[in-house]
């Protein structure tokens, strides 16, 4: 396979950086040297009906480049291994790689494109480098249609019941459990695209997600007519959201040098 390389340093949570939408089109490298000893969990569904173990419903990243793999993994949760679920995804991993090293050389030099090739697979020569961020890796990741997500039991500080609309870029299951769970808000998930510039809500959250907000042209002109329209309507925008709500306001984004999560 050939992506963008890039490395996280986490010791661990493998199996949500993994499904994590924002490492879309990327080829992972794992800094920390033993990766797999607590395995990987089911798929099993949380209150709200979203993967309780992962952030999304798949793997989203093009492989995975670790030091040390753990063959015997061993934990309350675990039931198969990391290779046995990479392998269920078609996602391609490799093992016994100096990883600290190529996060070296990626500090050195700033994210790069690559490819992931073991002996018997494609040619080196017969496989194009694939530079994702000339794609909208953002429709690629976000869902297709609006999902509306209700607490139990709402946040006894509001005095009412509070709306959120979250757009979809890339969102984390997390964030939508900590929204609703823990604030005690109501949150209208929609798709990167979605004309939410009429719909009524309280607060406009724009999520993490993959690639260049750039691509996001739709999105940032929603936002754009929010901004202009509804001035006083709280805006809370997480990374590549952050930059959608950057270009919204005038200003400008550029690629930053690293790769690192």
């Amino acid at each position: 396979v050939a992506g963008e390389v890039v490395f996280n340093t986490g010791m661990v949570a493998y199996p949500e950086s993994l499904t994590d939408p924002s490492y879309a089109g990327q080829i992972l490298v794992i800094t920390y040297p033993l990766v797999g000893n607590y395995g990987v969990p089911s798929d099993e569904k949380d209150e709200l009906n979203l993967p309780r173990w992962f952030e999304s419903h798949k793997i989203h990243l093009k492989g995975v480049v670790i030091s040390d793999y753990s063959y015997e993994p061993s934990h309350y949760s675990c039931i198969r291994t990391l290779g046995e679920w990479l392998a269920s995804q078609g996602i391609p991993g490799i093992y016994g790689v100096d990883t600290r090293t190529i996060t070296k050389l990626i500090r050195q030099s700033g994210s790069m494109l690559g490819k992931l090739l073991v002996q018997g697979s494609t040619a080196s020569n017969q496989l194009a480098l694939d530079d994702p961020n000339l794609r909208n890796l953002a429709a690629e990741v976000s869902r297709k249609e609006k999902e509306i997500f209700s607490p139990k039991e709402p946040n006894a500080k509001l005095k009412r019941q509070v709306h959120v609309l979250a757009v979809d870029c890339g969102i984390k299951n997390n964030i939508i459990r900590y929204l609703v769970n823990k604030l005690g808000l109501r949150v209208t998930v929609v798709p990167w695209d979605y004309d939410f510039t009429q719909e009524d809500f309280d607060g406009l959250f724009l999520s993490n997600g993959p690639g260049d907000p750039t691509q996001c042209a739709q999105t940032v002109e929603n936002v754009k007519y929010i901004m202009k329209h509804r001035p006083s309507l709280p805006i809370f925008g997480i990374c590549l959201g952050n930059q959608i709500l950057a270009l919204a306001a005038g200003a400008t984004t550029y690629k930053m040098k690293f790769g690192n999560r």
